[in-house]
């Protein structure tokens, strides 16, 4: 018998692929020209955390190393939003465990990247639903890394 666990990540995994195909079929030639906003690059915490799209900004979200432009999703990431709290900063933890907090704070900025070992396999499952679905329906505009040193001996 299928574990509870299981049944809601296959609803999950459903869904999203719902949402992705019919994003791919409605969405418009004008779309498809569009420039992109972004060159792909590195980002640091501190780089996406000024993308949360307060003042009509763009919106930036990583996911599990991979830095996204979420901003054609404004309706759930921007500022005000169900989802806004993911906004400007590594979300890969929040959305596999699917936890909502206060925001970012100083000391999220300041900590190395979180190398999600310690993820559960479900946490994992949930966390990799997000990424297929970002992976089709925003665009990559590059990946997280740790800020450079200015001290190197």
């Amino acid at each position: 018998m299928y574990s509870r666990s299981k049944v809601i990540v296959g609803l999950v995994l459903t869904y999203a692929t719902y949402k992705a195909l019919r994003y791919l079929w409605t969405k418009n030639a004008a779309n498809t020209a569009a420039k992109p906003r972004f060159r792909y690059r590195e980002w640091t915490k501190r780089d996406i955390a000024q993308y949360t799209g307060a003042e009509e900004r763009p919106i930036l979200i990583a996911l599990d190393g991979k830095v996204y432009d979420v901003t054609d999703g404004r309706g759930f990431y921007g500022p005000g939003c169900a989802y806004n709290v993911f906004a400007g900063r590594d979300a890969s933890r929040l959305l596999a465990k699917q936890a909502f907090d206060d925001g970012v704070t100083e000391e999220e900025l300041d900590a190395p990247i979180d190398p999600l070992n310690d993820l559960t396999d479900e946490d994992r499952e949930s966390l990799d639903a997000y990424i297929g679905l970002f992976g089709v329906k925003y665009q990559c505009v590059g990946v997280l890394v740790e800020p450079a040193t200015s001290a190197q001996t």
